[in-house]
Parts: C-alpha cells; structure tokens; sequence
C-alpha cells in the first residue's frame, strides 16, 4: 500500500506532524510540502492532506491540490488534518478550505497546534498574541489526536 502525506506548513507544526504519521505508518509512505512543488496523487492508494489554519485558511496551494486532483482524490482513502487552536471554528475551517464532496468521505481530525513565537513574523505574532491574549496553553499537539486518526485511517 502506498501513502502519500502531502502538507503545507508556516512555521512547522504541520511539518513535524506529517514526520509523526510517517513515523507511526508501515508500508511505502511518502511526505510532500506542497510548497515545494505539485505532486500526482494518483499513484498512492491512501492521501493524507495537512495543514495550518491562518485567518481561517489553510496555504492556497494546498486548497488548489485539493480542488485540481478532487476526482482522482475521491476514488482514494482520504484524511484530512489541521493543525490549529480555535477548537471551536474547526467545522468552518474545514467547510472553507476544502470541497464538500472530499470532506464527505474523509476522516478529518484537528491535532491541535504550537505557538512557535521565535520564527513568526510580526504581523503573525502580534495576531496570535491578540487572539489569545496572551495564553498560550491551548497550543498543544495531540498526539492521541494523531494516533486515532491513524486508526480511523486504518479502518476505511
């Protein structure tokens, strides 16, 4: 069976969450930043899509692979993952990032995210500090979050 994780990562939650899965997967696992290029999912049986949530919004690139390739990738087994802290709005950031019919066949989880204040720039970390005010507590990685999607991924 061949996986494919492709990703889009700002300042590297998602990044290291994608190396987490890989790490916890058997078989032929391929991870891809899709900022680094496209990428043909027609070859692997099983698609991982990740990604940071900004503004409500995952990277555009990662929005185009999953609109480009929405036919090749709802003949696949599909999950989809976030990296964010506004556990509360996760339904709207799926709804607004990814198309309806994906959404409707994948497994989709939120793994939680990280505050990584000293490679953020000024615009990202004045906002982060607003809308938190200051608490940070909430930005924590699941990693039993990341070990039940496997296991849903497992079972489809």
């Amino acid at each position: 069976m061949r996986t494919l994780i492709v990703y889009a990562s700002k300042y590297g939650c998602t990044a290291d969450c994608a190396a987490y899965l890989q790490g916890r997967m058997s078989g032929d696992v391929t991870v891809h930043d899709i900022n680094k290029g496209a990428v043909d999912p027609a070859g692997f049986d099983v698609v991982m899509i990740g990604g940071s949530v900004y503004v409500s919004k995952v990277a555009k690139k990662l929005r185009e692979f999953c609109e480009n390739n929405l036919d090749v990738l709802l003949k696949k087994r599909v999950g989809i993952f976030l990296c964010c802290a506004l556990l509360e709005q996760v339904d709207e950031f799926f709804a607004g990032n990814f198309p309806a019919a994906l959404l409707g066949q994948a497994v989709k989880k939120v793994f939680g995210s990280e505050a990584r204040l000293e490679g953020m720039k000024f615009f990202d970390k004045v906002l982060i500090k607003a809308v938190t005010k200051g608490d940070f507590s909430k930005f924590k990685v699941s990693h039993e979050v990341m070990h039940e999607f496997l296991q849903e991924m497992d079972a489809l």
